[in-house]
């Protein structure tokens, strides 16, 4: 009995001596580019049935909520040609929230730039409204 225990320690410690030494045969971390991780990151902080405009790196733009997240691509529901378009992270651009109405042209407008220019209007009409106060004296 008491040499059978001592195999039994022996092969223990001889299987985690060796054990330790062996390579992990684990998932190794992936090596994404910041551009990818730039774009997931603005998908997730935007949110699932958000209204989204979606920039390709060729420069065509889609507009729509978006309606599924996953690792390495996501959805929305486009407005204009009523249907689901998946994207890869890896062929967009650029992401951003809201989509703007549409010009008489039919294209779509950024809304920052529809609310740079009308803050640009108006802060105009205010400056004619002083100098033609100040030239009626």
């Amino acid at each position: 009995m008491k040499p059978y225990r001592y195999f039994q320690i022996a092969a223990i410690t001889f299987a985690l001596v060796l054990g330790n030494n062996l390579p992990a045969f684990c998932q190794s971390p992936q090596n994404i580019p910041p551009q990818v991780q730039k774009v997931k990151n603005q998908v997730q902080k935007i949110g699932i049935a958000e209204d989204t405009t979606v920039i390709l790196l060729t420069g065509k733009e889609y507009y729509g909520a978006i309606s599924k997240i996953e690792p390495d691509s996501f959805e929305i529901a486009e407005v204009d040609l009523k249907q689901r378009m998946a994207f890869d992270y890896k062929e967009v651009k650029k992401v951003r929230k809201g989509y703007g109405g549409r010009t008489f042209g039919g294209k779509r407008v950024n809304p920052r730039a529809s609310r740079i220019a009308g803050i640009a209007v108006v802060g105009g009409l205010i400056a004619l409204a002083f100098w033609g106060a100040s030239q009626t004296k």
